[in-house]
């Protein structure tokens, strides 16, 4: 499924780019880059990215310069990483663009785990969970309780990860499952 992917995603690249036409580009660097942070290819995102955010802020296209941001700072890290993804997640709801945002909550509360806030990834994490269910954009829901999971005593995160689980295998979604098992295990 993922060479699948990938692939796809080159293809919608080099059709943009030998169309030259900037906001297909745009869009086709924003997923996949996507594709890139799900798959943990920091090095890979952080080159696409760059390109993402240029094409963004030189044509002024808003929404994907916004995903670049929350993207580029999963790729970096530490407190720089959680402010341009605090700035991205922030523009995104200021645009009322609230798509995706239990994905990009979870990319900033594995920011804030990795700069030791563990509070502050908690509450993400609970805002990504109660966002997903409020809004029905649950394709992520089996990730975000996958990571709540880890904040919780044993048997709590036993019925959260069997949750997720159960939720993954609902929609089909063979990654997010596998990631449910092997915590379960």
């Amino acid at each position: 499924i993922l060479v699948a992917a990938e692939a796809s995603a080159r293809e919608a690249i080099e059709r943009s780019r030998s169309l030259d036409h900037p906001y297909s580009l745009a869009v086709a660097l924003a997923y996949a880059v996507m594709l890139r942070q799900m798959r943990g290819d920091r090095a890979g995102l952080q080159r696409m990215v760059a390109e993402l955010r240029e094409l963004c802020d030189r044509y002024g296209f808003g929404y994907y310069r916004e995903w670049g941001l929350v993207l580029d700072g999963w790729s970096r890290g530490g407190a720089r990483g959680v402010d341009l993804a605090r700035r991205g997640v922030a523009n995104l709801v200021a645009d009322g663009a609230l798509a995706r945002r239990p994905y990009w909550l979870s990319l900033l509360a594995d920011l804030l785990d990795q700069t030791g806030d563990r509070d502050g990834a908690r509450r993400t994490l609970d805002d990504a969970d109660a966002d997903a269910r409020a809004r029905d954009d649950v394709w992520w829901l089996p990730e975000v309780l996958r990571m709540r999971a880890a904040y919780d005593e044993r048997d709590t995160a036993v019925v959260r990860l069997q949750e997720a689980a159960d939720l993954a295998a609902d929609q089909g979604s063979v990654a997010l499952l596998d990631r449910c098992e092997r915590d379960l295990v």
